[in-house]
């Protein structure tokens, strides 16, 4: 009997639903799979280190991997490509929880609260200045223009943001001003008030983020990381802001993750760093849930899927 490997925590009723939908397949949660199931495992709901143990069979019959976050690059994509196994992502449930989050972070500066908190925990009286601004006018500039950076495009336009994409070839996207192609970022990094990176992580992409980019910025813009932690290049970042290229950095995800308690980003006034929260969203479950069960129905049906296949060459 096919077994499907239930590494996401589920609810009983979304338990109940799938078995009775499919009483020819057999669910299990990871602390009941054995050494003796994993050549009956077709399909996994979620990750977990069995992965790998299960790809590494020669005799494995593991067909379909549904993740729960919208990257992948922490898979084992080419093992998963050459098994020819279908992988897909839950891209675009975490878009509105990210991209308010990216709008706290640069609120919490323009309009003063990240200095009054430093003053108020740090007992200055006042001793770093509150000078205030607004987001009206400023110019966001957005690496990724998919679900997460059109839904963060469309709520800082409304804020009278001038919003600019960079994708790969410069096409254009739902509620950007303007878009260009990674190639053509000059101008565009010259005048930026706000960049933010929400790009997947792919050889590509690994420490794009780098001195030589940074050297372009000549607005002193503030720097917002929700995409992956080695994207940017650390040591750069940081001799960008001594050196006064950045004004600002806020880091949901860093390199190395988790960042090391003695590590200097901590010290910084002028860094903002969140444990990898921007995602978060209430009732996670329910909401991943209806991803996997279509499909899943899909899978049973002709192997293929109806939503968020990951293309595993570009690996997102």
């Amino acid at each position: 009997m096919p077994m499907v490997l239930m590494a996401q925590a589920t609810k009983p009723e979304q338990l109940q639903q799938l078995q009775t939908a499919y009483p020819d397949w057999t669910f299990k949660d990871a602390a009941a799979v054995t050494a003796a199931d994993y050549d009956q495992i077709e399909v996994m709901y979620g990750n977990h280190p069995l992965l790998k143990t299960i790809l590494a069979r020669p005799t494995n019959q593991l067909k379909f991997v549904q993740v729960i976050s919208a990257g992948v690059d922490y898979l084992p994509l080419k093992a998963l490509q050459a098994a020819g196994v279908v992988v897909a992502n839950t891209s675009g449930i975490h878009a509105d929880a990210i991209s308010e989050s990216v709008l706290a972070a640069m609120l919490s500066v323009v309009r003063g609260y990240h200095a009054a908190w430093l003053n108020q925990h740090g007992a200055r009286q006042w001793a770093l200045p509150m000078t205030t601004s607004t987001l009206t006018g400023q110019q966001l500039l957005i690496y990724g223009t998919g679900q997460i950076g059109q839904s963060l495009a469309a709520k800082a336009s409304a804020l009278g943001m001038h919003v600019i994409g960079v994708n790969t070839t410069g096409h254009p996207a739902n509620h950007f001003h303007e878009t260009v192609a990674f190639t053509a970022t000059a101008d565009v990094l010259a005048t930026a008030n706000f960049i933010v990176n929400a790009l997947p992580l792919t050889p590509t992409t690994h420490h794009l983020f780098s001195t030589e980019l940074f050297q372009q910025t000549k607005q002193q813009p503030m720097l917002i990381n929700i995409g992956r932690g080695p994207a940017v290049d650390t040591a750069a970042l940081m001799t960008a802001l001594n050196q006064h290229q950045l004004s600002m950095a806020a880091l949901d995800v860093t390199e190395p993750e988790p960042l090391p308690a003695d590590h200097p980003l901590w010290q910084r006034d002028d860094v903002l760093i969140t444990p990898h929260i921007s995602g978060q969203i209430a009732h996670f479950r329910a909401t991943v849930f209806p991803i996997f069960a279509a499909n899943f129905a899909q899978f049973v049906k002709d192997g293929t899927l109806v939503r968020n296949q990951v293309d595993l060459n570009r690996g997102y």
